[in-house]
């Protein structure tokens, strides 16, 4: 299956973003504007005057990676799509029928930040966009401070 731009974004609406940034205030505190969204459940935002960065949901990370939203859309016709988008997972996890609707994005079932949280399609499940923005800003503040290598054990409540 060839995989492009409509399996790699997803728009999510007004309630899962107004999740993701009280959520993930404590790592990007406001004013930002969101410049893209992948299936993973990333964002690429922009912060002026600082650039664009990369959120990365899964391990918990922000990264810088262009000077301006037009830099960073040039990015996006290169290589770098690869790292940040992984289309070839996204292919593997449509052939094995993992398809999220509109509202609807990947989620892990063990973290990337975890030593045990991989990138295959058997640690990833599709669920709604708001739960992934919420659930990982929460777990990765709750991670933050916590040393590589270091072993936690974090339970969380299903919510009612």
């Amino acid at each position: 299956m060839e995989i492009g731009w409509p399996e790699l974004t997803i728009s999510p609406d007004d309630e899962a973003v107004a999740g993701l940034k009280r959520e993930w205030a404590w790592l990007t505190p406001e004013p930002w504007q969101p410049l893209m969204f992948s299936v993973l459940g990333d964002v690429f935002l922009e912060r002026k005057p600082d650039g664009v960065f990369w959120l990365n949901t899964g391990t918990g990370e922000m990264t810088r990676i262009a000077d301006d939203a037009e830099r960073f859309r040039v990015a996006l016709a290169t290589d770098l799509v690869d790292s940040w988008f992984l289309p070839p997972l996204v292919a593997r996890l449509y052939e094995a029928g993992k398809i999220p609707a509109p509202g609807e994005c990947y989620s892990y079932a063990i973290f990337p930040a975890f030593a045990e949280g991989t990138y295959e399609v058997e640690n990833l499940t599709v669920v709604p966009t708001k739960e992934h923005f919420e659930f990982s800003g929460h777990l990765h503040a709750d991670l933050c401070g916590v040393a590589d290598g270091q072993q936690v054990r974090m339970v969380y409540d299903a919510a009612p």
